[in-house]
């Protein structure tokens, strides 16, 4: 089995208010800690004091722009040539599920200068449908506003980054809340005259990691089930007119032309 090259650094958030994820954090930081050159989470002021306390506490803002730029400014902090950005809940779920997908994943990020990461329908389909809808439809008409030949799944967010592409990012990001998915879409497209795209199974739906007595309790089917309530979809819906909002200010400030994008098969991870 292949090394994962040590030059990339995990750049993660995390809001976890009731500390559900602390035995998944014990568990599973010491194995990203072995993938990464570091990993840096910025963690949100109402996160639980033992978990934050896991991770080097928490922040003064409780805002997803501020939170997840400086979760990439400390990870440059670290020298790292490349930096990949995830949430923590997502990739605790990932290096514990299918760490194969994930090393390889870091393997071709060392070999890409801009790597988006999306998932493949199927991860995406595990999410509740509220979610998965409306994020369907955004995704699309994001594409199809770039011109680009097929949807891409933009809103995970995860992407690996040469460290000057990060610079470039950080210092074009503007965005204070959930307009920052639309925003990272828009310009993590733009950063690299290529642009690589791969979608990966180990991104499907983490949130049941939170309520894992629930889950097990009435079974997975009927606890996404009740996740559809009309509160759910006004929420999702609000956050879709957030995240097309975000993606058209930054094309604004930043008109690009029509983004090379090369997608790798999704099961390339496999022979990287």
């Amino acid at each position: 089995m292949s090394r994962v090259p040590p030059e990339i650094a995990l750049a993660a958030t995390l809001h976890d208010p009731p500390g559900a994820l602390a035995g998944a954090i014990a568990e599973g930081l010491p194995r990203l800690a072995a993938l990464y050159r570091g990993v840096a989470v910025a963690v949100s002021p109402p996160t639980a004091p033992r978990v934050a306390a896991l991770l080097a506490g928490t922040t003064r803002t409780n805002l997803r722009g501020p939170l997840y730029r400086l979760a990439i400014r400390r990870a440059l902090a670290t020298g790292a040539a490349r930096i990949h950005y995830l949430d923590l809940d997502r990739a605790l779920r990932w290096v514990v599920r299918a760490p194969r997908e994930l090393r390889a994943v870091l393997r071709l990020g060392a070999r890409h200068g801009v790597l988006v990461l999306g998932r493949t329908p199927k991860a995406h389909r595990s999410h509740h449908l509220p979610l998965y809808a409306t994020e369907a439809l955004v995704n699309r008409l994001m594409t199809v506003r770039l011109a680009l030949a097929r949807p891409l799944d933009l809103l995970v967010p995860s992407f690996v980054l040469e460290r000057d592409a990060a610079v470039r990012l950080l210092a074009r990001s503007r965005a204070r809340d959930a307009a920052l998915y639309g925003e990272w879409a828009a310009l993590v497209l733009g950063l690299a005259p290529e642009v690589t795209y791969l979608e990966c199974r180990g991104l499907d739906w983490e949130t049941p990691d939170r309520h894992r007595r629930a889950v097990r309790r009435i079974g997975l089917p009927a606890w996404r089930r009740r996740q559809e309530t009309p509160a759910e979809w006004g929420r999702r819906v609000a956050m879709a007119a957030d995240f097309l909002a975000g993606f058209e200010r930054a094309l604004g400030r930043t008109p690009a032309a029509r983004p090379a994008v090369r997608t790798l098969a999704p099961r390339a991870w496999r022979y990287a």
